[in-house]
């Protein structure tokens, strides 16, 4: 009885090669397969409102956003921090999902004025260095040019619409409505004491020059004897290079936009006195105070419309957040929140 030989092993050799490729793409060439699967958790369901799907990508872009907004870094947040971060973030974008698909069963107009959208994307262009720059940033976000005003175009829809819903909830904020809140919060409408100063100044921190203290001596010297003016000396000799073309005129400040050790000097003088040489952390000084305006509660019709434009701020995001628990209540089970991917996002690069 006959053996055959066996036959090449054709499918285990496929087999092995399409392995050494796939391995091939995901280690040494990092190819398209690699960038699929990488890609793949950015498009996880992190929430989802009436069935349309916000994506990780999406959630961690709004991340990014909210922390540039208040100037924080997310490597110095505490877990907490992050965790509200995130909850944040994601509570916006379900908004406006709600808003969105709210609006698109009503019949509000179907497009926003053309002039308003490319006002719009024009002010969004001008806030980077270069058209290069704005578009860079786009495709990182997997835009166009177009599609931003797509965007732009149903975000102002949503605004028009939000403003038609809460119209019947808004109160107009009348005279007396105003002069009740200028009654009880005035006093944090106060204007702070103002000082119209200049002075001379040398840094201490010149290594090249660590004692100036016979310098400033010689300064004010050449100032009581009448050698040279204040402003003459300020151009000459004083290290602040915003104020020195001016004669040293630092013009009004207050008590908040002034190192403390700066001010306690500038608050000692009388108008029209020249300080003796003064040291502050930052170095020497020669002051003059020129004017002083006291400190002094407005009065009500100076800030009339401050506080109308603020009561009504108030007002409207009353009741835009009543529109949106309305919203909520209409449909219990229409939002839908995956903590485990929400618990994974980081802000986007």
């Amino acid at each position: 009885m006959s053996h055959s030989s066996p036959g090449f092993p054709w499918r285990l050799t496929a087999f092995l090669i399409l392995a050494c490729c796939l391995l091939a793409d995901l280690y040494v060439f990092k190819g398209p397969l690699r960038a699929w699967l990488m890609a793949q958790p950015k498009r996880e369901t992190a929430a989802e409102v009436h069935g349309q799907t916000i994506t990780r990508l999406e959630l961690e872009e709004a991340m990014r956003e909210q922390l540039w907004k208040r100037d924080a870094a997310w490597a110095s947040l505490t877990p907490e921090a992050r965790k509200q971060t995130r909850w944040q973030a994601l509570e916006e974008l379900v908004n406006g999902r709600l808003v969105r698909a709210s609006r698109s069963q009503s019949s509000i107009d179907t497009a926003a004025p053309k002039a308003a959208v490319k006002h719009e994307a024009d002010w969004m262009q001008r806030q980077f260095a270069d058209a290069a720059e704005f578009h860079r940033r786009l495709a990182a976000q997997q835009l166009t040019a177009k599609s931003l005003e797509a965007r732009i175009d149903e975000a102002q829809l949503d605004g028009a619409w939000i403003a038609e819903q809460i119209q019947p909830r808004m109160k107009e904020t009348s005279d007396q409505d105003a002069r009740a809140w200028y009654a009880a919060f005035k006093e944090t409408l106060r204007i702070p004491l103002a000082h119209h100063a200049a002075h001379i100044f040398l840094t201490q921190h010149d290594k090249s020059q660590p004692d100036r203290e016979a310098e400033i001596l010689e300064i004010q010297r050449q100032l009581l004897t009448k050698e040279r003016t204040f402003a003459q000396l300020a151009k000459e000799h004083s290290d602040d290079a915003r104020s020195k073309a001016l004669g040293g005129d630092l013009g009004w400040f207050t008590q908040q936009r002034m190192p403390s050790d700066f001010i306690a000097a500038v608050e000692k003088l009388k108008v029209g006195q020249f300080s003796e040489p003064v040291q502050t952390q930052l170095g020497w000084h020669l002051i003059i105070v020129m004017e002083r305006l006291a400190s002094r509660l407005p009065a009500f019709a100076e800030v009339k419309g401050e506080i109308t434009a603020l009561l009504t701020s108030k007002r409207r995001a009353e009741a835009v957040q009543s529109l949106l628990s309305a919203l909520r209540e209409r449909s219990p089970q229409s939002v839908v929140y995956r903590a485990e991917v929400i618990d994974r996002a980081e802000p986007a690069p």
